[in-house]
């Protein structure tokens, strides 16, 4: 019951203030990261402060989440037991590794709640209807490439095509619909956006996001516990090394299952947009799973991409540690999976037959938006059409009247130097002259 009264507590506290924020007008600005508590509202230092006094209290707990899940939810029954596995990695490592504050272990608490809510509700709306897993995914075309090489704005002028399927950020976090009553997804989702906006004014200038805007589908992988990008929300190195241990299959196999059940339920497109940043690690299983698969893979200056990077990782992580070191976090992030990986990921796509890839510069696409994704179309075997180029022409006049927000970042402030990031990329950066 203590919990529970915190929680909700916690919550309101979070409602307030998004209640505060007035309809934005003016820049952001993300300036360069020192430390967590810099970026940290006054309140929410105070809030880590007093929970000092409560070391063990909200500690992670795979148990008492799914057992919450399921009161929440009856007669969902049981997680998948590869489900319950990944969670009690995420947990290990989250009470090893992450160093949580008082108001993360809260934040994370109600995050993987929520999670193993829809992972048991998906589970039960097919264990309810079997002809989901019949439903046929449009082609999929998958957004390939490191985080911060301009893979949202192209994933956004590809959902402005009517004949591209994406999905908004309300159907990914929320892919079942619900059994009776008004559909509310998208309103949910943007109360939580208003509640990251009341942790940290200034995010969205780093990654901006919208209820019923296209987003990347990592909310698929997370509905499982089974992604790389937590790392990008806490530091958990345990549960990296375990996950990079497992079948993706087994996380690759469920996204497929929730990639129906969003079809099933809201039928449209010709193609699919599917855009994550670790897809790049698993082509292979990608290839396996979505033989019709093609890419647009974007590409970026490393060291820019890099040291943006960080900055991501490190607001992200101050939302849930006031631990955040960014002297040590770009040697970690330099010496983890990330550049093999990104090399890897052209080996395989070189092997690719003709109009199965798309290589898009952030330059170019940045320069002349929509002559770039003319020419990734042809590169993909297809034409971008009169109502397509119109609506990202539409597009982009409508961010053209946007306040122009700030995100300051160097490699020097996150311990490395952009010397040492090309020299580790030295081929990539000729290849594609950036």
């Amino acid at each position: 019951m203590a919990t529970t009264t915190i929680e909700l507590r916690f919550a309101m506290h979070f409602w307030h203030w998004s209640e505060m924020a007035s309809e934005r007008k003016k820049a952001l600005r993300a300036g360069q990261f020192t430390t967590a508590r810099e970026v940290q509202p006054w309140w929410y230092r105070a809030t880590n402060g007093l929970g000092r006094m409560l070391p063990s209290f909200g500690t992670p707990s795979a148990e008492a989440w799914f057992a919450k899940a399921k009161r929440q939810n009856p007669g969902v029954g049981d997680p998948r037991p590869e489900t319950l596995a990944a969670l009690e990695a995420l947990v290990r490592s989250l009470r090893e590794d992450a160093k949580l504050s008082f108001s993360g272990r809260i934040a994370s608490a109600m995050d993987c709640g929520r999670m193993a809510s829809q992972h048991l509700l998906i589970d039960r709306a097919i264990r309810e209807t079997r002809e989901i897993l019949d439903t046929e995914i449009p082609a999929p075309i998958f957004l390939i490439g490191w985080m911060r090489t301009g893979t949202t704005f192209v994933h956004r002028l590809l959902a402005q095509d009517p004949e591209t399927r994406t999905m908004p950020y309300w159907e990914s976090m929320y892919p079942v619909p619900p059994r009776r009553g008004k559909d509310d997804r998208p309103e949910r989702l943007a109360g939580v956006l208003k509640q990251l906006e009341s942790l940290s004014p200034n995010y969205e200038a780093i990654h901006p996001m919208g209820a019923c805007e296209p987003e990347e589908c990592v909310a698929l992988f997370t509905n499982v516990f089974r992604t790389l990008q937590y790392n990008v929300q806490y530091r958990v190195p345990g549960y990296i090394e375990w996950l990079q241990g497992q079948d993706p299959r087994i996380a690759y196999g469920q996204y497929r299952q929730q990639l129906q059940l969003v079809q099933y339920h809201r039928p449209h497109g010709v193609r699919f947009a599917l855009k994550d940043p670790t897809h790049s690690v698993f082509l292979d299983t990608i290839l396996e799973l979505f033989p019709d698969a093609r890419f647009v893979f974007t590409h970026r200056d490393p060291a820019t991409t890099m040291s943006s990077l960080c900055s991501l990782y490190a607001y992200t992580r101050a939302l849930f540690s006031d631990e955040v070191d960014p002297q040590t976090l770009g040697p970690e992030l330099m010496n983890s999976y990330l550049p093999g990986s990104l090399e890897r990921a052209l080996e395989l796509v070189d092997g690719l037959s003709p109009g199965r890839v798309a290589h898009v510069r952030h330059t170019d696409v940045r320069a002349d938006p929509i002559a770039t994704m003319d020419q990734a179309y042809r590169d993909l075997g297809m034409e971008l059409s009169d109502p397509a180029r119109t609506a990202m022409q539409a597009m982009l006049d409508a961010e053209g009247r946007k306040p122009r927000d700030i995100h300051i970042h160097s490699p020097e402030g996150f311990g490395l130097s952009a010397a040492r990031i090309r020299g580790r990329l030295a081929g990539y950066c000729q290849r594609f002259d950036l």
